[in-house]
């Protein structure tokens, strides 16, 4: 399963020969550990968002990082050679920068609510010819608010795009290695519609919730 962190949870990739009812089991009682929480899917029509959720996609985000990076067999060095990559390095550098990057961010959304239950984290994808993904998404000002997290300074957004036009959104937020800033995009195949992102840097993600 850590293998697999940022991804969309596949059964037949971590069965060794177990059912998937077992592994149900075994990833629920580790949800209820802590050790793992669970990223669903919604179709994100509106809040609460967990009325629209399909249980069958399901993302994970490990405890910790480095308990991530130890559990892949890392010893402290490289750990945190990968650190240091997943800051300033490149895809060319670090091949699932990505996927831990997301994962961090998760991590650091899960930090900030008041602690009184357990949180539920979600996100967006479409399937079929136009494939599209939204990393999570939250409700904020009693509007559905989409967050992207990019692993570096640069990257398209074509699926906050899609998921903005197909929703009637206006906000959202990019979280990547930028500073404090934001942009505007006029979506000509929405009436002209102004989207507002603002960009928020990785490291002060508390300062969104």
């Amino acid at each position: 399963m850590c293998h697999q962190i940022g991804q969309k949870l596949t059964f037949n990739q971590i069965s060794d020969g177990y059912r998937s009812y077992q592994i149900r089991e075994a990833l629920h009682l580790l949800t209820l550990a802590g050790i793992v929480t669970p990223v669903v899917a919604t179709a994100a029509n509106g809040f609460p968002l967990d009325a629209e959720t399909d249980e069958r996609r399901i993302k994970y985000l490990f405890l910790d990082s480095g308990l991530l990076l130890a559990t892949l067999r890392l010893d402290g060095n490289v750990s945190q050679e990968l650190v240091r990559l997943v800051m300033t390095g490149t895809p060319q550098d670090l091949v699932n920068k990505g996927s831990i990057t997301e994962m961090v961010a998760g991590l650091e959304m899960m930090r900030y609510p008041a602690p009184i239950q357990r949180p539920r984290m979600y996100y967006w994808e479409k399937t079929g010819k136009s494939i599209a993904e939204i990393d999570y998404l939250t409700v904020q000002d009693m509007h559905v608010l989409p967050i992207e997290v990019k692993a570096g300074t640069q990257g398209g957004m074509k699926s906050l795009w899609i998921f903005m036009r197909e929703k009637h959104l206006t906000e959202a937020v990019r979280c990547s290695l930028e500073n404090f800033g934001s942009l505007e995009y006029i979506d000509k195949e929405d009436n002209n519609a102004v989207r507002h992102v603002r960009i928020c840097p990785l490291y002060a993600i508390s300062s969104l919730l």
